[in-house]
């Protein structure tokens, strides 16, 4: 199992859509693929027509509360569930957040993440979850659609549960603040630990597809490269300006020759490429 969280400072990056079209593809692929939506405050994987569920299940949201009520981890297979895909032989499976509808938002503020995890053990629990979904599902690969910002379950996603980090970023002036201090913690993270080191993989979003006399763009990635100290160029995924993007198509199954599919894959590409190094 190895497990890859999608993160961004800021929304708007095409970051829960890029996560959707890797996973896809990966099943496309045959692989044994499980998304989990852990963007609480923002969830919507379920949204997606690809993800629709052969029979609904519970989430995140739920597996938690249930702990805080039990004091005990349930088994996970409430809370996965796997998706319609037109090949059966593909193995697509969704963790979504859960909770009920009309309910939600009190079920997610019921979780302090903080309290969970300085008195009720939430580090166990977080490690019995990532047990069950290699026990149960037997995933291949693990995406992970983390809340963007600075938050206690953003640090969750990038720190704790992965195997690697895909940072997400529009190249301007208050995406660099902000994921540098993300890409620090990270990597503060991986000194201090005795596991793996978390790999890292920098895609330079919703870029505009536009003639850059000025060096506007050329200037905004020297800089990040600089601040983020990167030795290579980070993956670019260009601004579309499609209707499909309005229905949510996954481009990697609907559109399998466009150029957003082309860039989806080359970040497949190289999540399976680390994963083959770890």
């Amino acid at each position: 199992m190895y497990t890859t969280t999608f993160y961004s400072f800021k929304g708007g990056v095409g970051r829960s859509m890029a996560l959707v079209n890797a996973g896809v593809e990966l099943a496309r692929r045959k692989r044994r693929v499980l998304l989990v939506d852990f963007d609480l405050a923002a969830p919507g994987l379920d949204t997606f027509k690809a993800l629709e569920s052969i029979e609904p299940s519970l989430g995140i949201v739920d597996f938690v509360n249930s702990y805080l009520e039990s004091g005990k981890s349930d088994d996970v297979n409430k809370y996965v569930s796997r998706c319609h895909t037109e090949d059966e032989s593909e193995e697509l499976w969704l963790m979504p957040v859960g909770g009920s509808k009309s309910q939600y938002a009190d079920q997610f503020h019921h979780i302090d993440w903080m309290d969970l995890y300085s008195s009720k053990d939430g580090f166990l629990l977080l490690e019995d979850l990532k047990q069950q979904w290699k026990d149960w599902v037997q995933p291949d690969y693990v995406l992970i659609d983390s809340p963007s910002g600075h938050t206690d379950v953003g640090s969750i996603c990038t720190r704790q549960v992965p195997d690697a980090v895909a940072i997400f970023y529009f190249p301007n002036a208050q995406n660099l603040r902000g994921v540098s201090r993300a890409v620090k913690e990270i990597r503060s993270e991986r000194t201090n630990s005795e596991e793996n080191e978390i790999q890292l993989h920098f895609i330079m979003s919703n870029v505009p597809d536009l003639d850059d006399e000025h060096q506007t763009l050329g200037r905004q990635l020297r800089a990040f490269k600089t601040e983020l100290g990167l030795r290579e160029e980070p993956l670019v995924v260009h601004h579309n300006d499609s209707l499909s993007l309005l229905s949510q198509a996954v481009f990697t199954k609907d559109r399998p020759n466009s150029r957003l599919t082309s860039e989806y894959k080359e970040i497949v590409d190289q999540i399976v490429c680390r994963k083959a190094m770890h």
